[in-house]
């Protein structure tokens, strides 16, 4: 065995070793886990394991002594690819290991690699999820909401799946905005997939992270990224639907957050629009709460806005409008309006509106919203 191999505990390497015995088994290999106390004695009584488990079903559970022994020795050379590239390898008995996760989730991995730099464990986390074929207005969305929620909490931690679409639109607005974001991948860390989001990746990695429960090398299926979604939903306080057709992995992400009795939120869109259907969907069934800003999340998570991050009060800058300021602000109400009436309405120069809006939201009278829309706060 290597030095490097001489720094993982025994109970790592039994611990990787059984979740390859049974990748497809991950509830009933925790439950067993539990019952037992660690894999090491799981490990070490494999041949007679309902002596210790009596009412353990064995076609379920049946160690065969040499494929134990082969998954050993690659849970040893992935200990070997972890040291080589700083991936940390969190077993679910760890300090590291996500808290919430491993509460509420009845089938979180055994293991867990991590590259990366955030704390999964921080006090603020939401998973964004949605179409893998997002328009406009959904990345309107995430954008605003994440700028929103950059400037409420700016150490909050987005979850995503670096997958195409909404999940990349949240991962780039998270960084955009100076926050950390995590991806959960369905592959092992050994390669990126899609490989356009390589870029986007790396940045990650210095300012968030990258999360599997696949081993390097690991085959890609389909049905992995609907494994992965459980721990989209598990890692999080709350998951938000920002779009998603009548049908796809956004919604199961959401179906299992609701069975995990954490908070689904979704942006509602046009009763017209495929796009947001899915959506639609479960605010109508009650099944998530309606968000259109950052607001409405921190609402419905009941958080504490730290003090410094309020809003200044209207009432404390009205008086000190210049006369183009007070001519815009007049023009606005608590209903959106699009920037092009905005400057009908005004009779000011394009650049001038402009300019004045992004002054007035920047003061905190204002607010900007998806579609190049404005309100007064």
């Amino acid at each position: 065995m290597s030095n490097t191999q001489c720094q993982i505990s025994n109970e790592t390497l039994n611990c990787i070793a059984l979740s390859m015995m049974f990748p497809q088994r991950g509830r009933q290999l925790l439950e067993l886990y539990r019952r037992v106390g660690s894999a090491t004695t799981v490990v070490e009584n494999a041949d007679h394991l309902q002596d210790i488990v009596p009412d353990l079903n064995p076609d379920v559970f049946m160690i065969d002594s040499g494929q134990l022994h082969v998954c050993l020795e690659k849970a040893k050379a992935e200990v070997d690819f972890a040291q080589k590239h700083t991936i940390q390898i969190l077993t679910v008995n760890s300090e590291d290991y996500p808290m919430r996760l491993r509460e509420v989730c009845p089938d979180a991995p055994l293991v867990l690699y991590y590259r990366g730099n955030a704390n999964l464990n921080c006090s603020h986390i939401i998973s964004i999820v949605g179409t893998r074929t997002s328009t406009q207005y959904g990345l309107d969305m995430v954008n605003s909401i994440c700028r929103e929620l950059a400037n409420y909490f700016p150490e909050l931690l987005i979850v995503s799946g670096l997958a195409y679409g909404t999940d990349i639109n949240a991962h780039r607005a998270a960084l955009e905005y100076g926050m950390p974001t995590v991806a959960v991948l369905a592959h092992g860390l050994d390669h990126i997939y899609p490989s356009v989001h390589r870029n986007t990746a790396q940045r990650m990695m210095e300012h968030g992270g990258l999360i599997t429960e696949f081993p390097s090398s690991t085959k890609m299926e389909p049905t992995y990224f609907l494994r992965r979604n459980r721990i989209i939903a598990g890692l999080a306080e709350a998951t938000l639907v920002v779009e998603s057709k009548e049908r796809g992995g956004a919604l199961s992400t959401a179906r299992m957050a609701n069975d995990y009795n954490l908070t689904v939120m979704a942006c509602p869109g046009r009763a017209t629009d495929p796009a947001s259907m899915g959506c639609n969907n479960l605010i109508a069934s009650n099944s998530a709460a309606l968000v259109t800003s950052a607001a409405d999340i921190v609402k419905a998570l009941n958080w504490a806005v730290p003090k410094r991050k309020c809003p200044t009060l209207p009432s404390l800058f009205e008086g000190n409008l210049s006369a183009e300021e007070k001519i815009v602000y007049d023009k606005l109400g608590s209903e959106p309006q699009h920037f092009s009436l905005i400057v009908t309405a005004t009779g000011l120069s394009v650049p001038i509106v402009l300019s004045v809006l992004n002054e007035l939201e920047f003061r905190g009278i204002i607010r900007q919203l998806p579609g190049s829309k404005w309100r007064k706060i």
